[in-house]
């Protein structure tokens, strides 16, 4: 069974219901797999995620987890924003233990310091941060605290918002290689949803690739990346068959735009 299965989702928002963002997905998502969502700004990508974490409800159609309905938000999908997320009058640390007192009511407020502490030291936070407000951080540390805040409460799911889309080049790069090492490494991984309009960073990151094309919205283009195909940083711009399909889906989403310009213009 697919733990994620998308039947013919719609939506659109109240007071526009005529102009529908997202129209006719379909799609199913096994257990375990790393899917980015990638387009250009503007196509319903993170609309879909919202629609995913119950955030928002859709139009038409059904999502379902683990073969029941998707209905509101739950800690069994944690989402990580483009802006962190961050209460800022809570301490690093008061923000993680949030997360974790919602998890575990009833543990002991020392022992859930402790996994709050452990997952920060993973992330590669050091442990004086758990005093420090938001403000005193830097992007990247800001989110790498609002990763450690996610995958504090073990989620199965992990949806990812554009979560190192603000970050200078070298902050992201860093980022990328911590996520994907906390993946690999994982006894049970979860299964992550990304949000991307960068294609070398869905490549790096991802195993399965979707492409959104312009609103109303639905997936254009479906790749599985095969697991004997490894891309790295260092392969991503020397590997015939990395550099094949990374032109594959540059074609696609300039495909979509082009279709649509050219729609538009005889419209």
């Amino acid at each position: 069974m697919s733990e994620i299965k998308i039947t013919d989702l719609s939506f659109a928002y109240k007071d526009q219901p005529n102009r529908l963002i997202l129209k006719d997905i379909n799609i199913e998502v096994e257990h375990g797999e790393f899917v980015c969502l990638l387009g250009p700004s503007g196509c319903g990508k993170s609309t879909f995620l919202r629609l995913l974490a119950g955030l928002e409800d859709p139009t038409g159609g059904t999502l379902e987890m683990n073969g029941k309905p998707l209905k509101g938000s739950s800690l069994d999908r944690s989402v990580v924003f483009q802006d962190y997320g961050l209460f800022p009058w809570m301490t690093a640390g008061e923000n993680i233990m949030l997360a974790l007192q919602q998890k575990y009511p009833k543990k002991p407020k020392k022992e859930l310091k402790e996994v709050a502490l452990n997952m920060m030291k993973e992330v590669g936070l050091d442990k004086s941060v758990f005093k420090k407000l938001p403000k005193a951080l830097s992007g990247g540390m800001k989110q790498r605290c609002a990763i450690a805040r996610s995958l504090s409460i073990d989620p199965p799911i992990l949806l990812m918002d554009e979560p190192f889309g603000a970050l200078d080049a070298v902050t992201r790069a860093k980022l990328q290689d911590l996520l994907i090492s906390l993946w690999n490494h994982e006894e049970e991984k979860k299964t992550v949803f990304f949000v991307t309009h960068d294609v070398d960073e869905s490549m790096l990151l991802a195993n399965r690739i979707l492409v959104f094309g312009q609103s109303p919205s639905n997936i254009i283009y479906d790749k599985k990346i095969p697991e004997d195909l490894k891309i790295t940083r260092e392969t991503i711009f020397e590997n015939s068959k990395i550099l094949e399909l990374r032109n594959e889906l540059i074609n696609h989403i300039n495909r979509d735009v082009a279709d649509h310009t050219t729609i538009g213009q005889n419209g």
